[in-house]
């Protein structure tokens, strides 16, 4: 199966399609990677199996980790009577997170060409700029644009396809150089999309992004070039936050105006910002007793529920919603300490591989700086949202992270 052309063309079409079409269409992220999975559970078995090094293997065992320590803590707060029910939906997302070994095994063994990449992420860009920017109107300055699920999710994403596109900049010119517009169009129109989302949590990556790009570019383009692709970056910037209509100057004041509000003690539903300060409060009164395993998957809500009740919260409990709005406390709540090491390790672990293959010999390092802008995203990202509890952030990152890493991996793919 691996080796048919129309298998092959229909993943590739498939993976091409991923990046822009996920963030538009409901289902669409869950809906490929449920694909990939079952594809890859057949290559799990044959053989020869692909050979992976300690840090690849590492980062699978850490994956996996990732759901056991979920069980584990389950298990131990429910029998110490620290979590009172046990549910199934608490799992989900983290089994989600397995996928990535069947799905890594696949793109081993099916030897993805770059261009699959970097049309992926550059269409990709291009897709959802010209959605936003149909979509927004501009009218209406408190309206922002959502995607298939909602502003801050096709915000980070719209960003991370902006910068990952932007790093296949020598791919494109290589080609022809009149195709260098297509890196350019996704970096802008995806940058414009993140822009018109609203979405605060997502612009913070930005420092981030621009330093890794700057790194990788800087190096080896022309000044002229460089000037073109950060005069790109810098007129969307400018455009959005000088135009009122886009909501952007709007959308920092509303910042200021929250944390000012949370200093006096004044934080409702409608403090985005304060909410989140208030959240993460919350968060550690509720886990500082129990900081080795945290006090259950699930144990949030109910806890916040138990603290109104009993006069602990500062502030009304809708304030506090159902999940604590960051994936770093989300998890301390979860699993503990030991949980939040896990995590960082699915962050970092990515991160230091990526790092190792840039230093490499390998063709394909710009793929590894797209694999920086994926990783270092998410780790800002996870910040002000707890990512991994949406089916789009988990298909997003499963399947862009093992595509980078097969293509950095299959030194043998001379196609950058």
């Amino acid at each position: 199966m691996i080796q048919n052309n129309y298998f092959r063309g229909f993943l590739f079409t498939l993976l091409i399609l991923f990046p822009g079409l996920a963030n538009l269409y409901k289902s669409m992220g869950s809906g490929t990677l449920v694909l990939m999975t079952l594809a890859g559970l057949g290559v799990v078995f044959q053989k020869p199996r692909p050979s992976f090094s300690r840090n690849e293997k590492w980062l699978m065992t850490v994956f996996a980790a990732y759901m056991v320590i979920y069980l584990l803590s389950a298990v131990v707060n429910s029998l110490t009577g620290v979590l009172g029910e046990i549910r199934g939906t608490h799992f989900e997302k983290k089994t989600y997170l397995l996928t990535f070994i069947p799905i890594y095994f696949l793109f081993r063994r099916i030897h993805i060409p770059a261009w699959v990449l970097w049309w992926g992420v550059t269409l990709g860009g291009i897709l959802v700029g010209c959605y936003a920017l149909i979509d927004f109107g501009w009218v209406d300055i408190e309206y922002r644009v959502r995607g298939a699920y909602n502003p801050i999710m096709f915000g980070c994403l719209s960003l991370t396809m902006a910068f990952m596109a932007i790093q296949g900049y020598h791919y494109f010119r290589r080609q022809h150089l009149l195709l260098i517009i297509v890196p350019l169009a996704g970096f802008f129109l995806g940058t414009v999309s993140s822009i018109l989302t609203g979405s605060r949590g997502a612009w913070i990556a930005i420092p981030a992004f621009l330093g890794i790009t700057l790194y990788h570019l800087g190096k080896n383009l022309r000044r002229l070039e460089l000037a073109l692709i950060i005069g790109t970056f810098g007129v969307a910037l400018l455009a959005a936050y000088n135009i009122p209509e886009t909501g952007v100057a709007q959308r920092f004041e509303f910042a200021q105006n929250d944390l000012r509000k949370f200093a006096k003690g004044d934080v409702t539903i409608e403090n985005s910002v304060g909410l989140r300060l208030a959240s993460w409060d919350a968060s550690w009164q509720m886990v500082k007793d129990h900081l080795l395993l945290g006090i259950g998957p699930g144990g949030y809500y109910p806890t916040i529920l138990r603290m109104s009740r009993e006069g602990q919260l500062p502030y009304a409990v809708d304030v506090y919603h159902t999940q604590p709005h960051s994936i770093y406390f989300a998890v301390l709540v979860d699993c503990g300490v030991v949980g939040i090491g896990i995590l960082i390790s699915v962050f970092i672990l990515p991160v230091y591989i990526f790092f190792q293959r840039i230093r490499g010999s390998g063709p394909n390092k710009p793929a590894a700086y797209a694999g920086l802008v994926l990783a270092v995203g998410y780790i800002h990202f996870g910040l002000t949202e707890t990512i991994f509890g949406r089916n789009l952030f988990v298909a997003f990152f499963v399947i862009m992270l093992a595509m980078l890493m097969a293509l950095t991996t299959n030194q043998e793919e001379v196609n950058y």
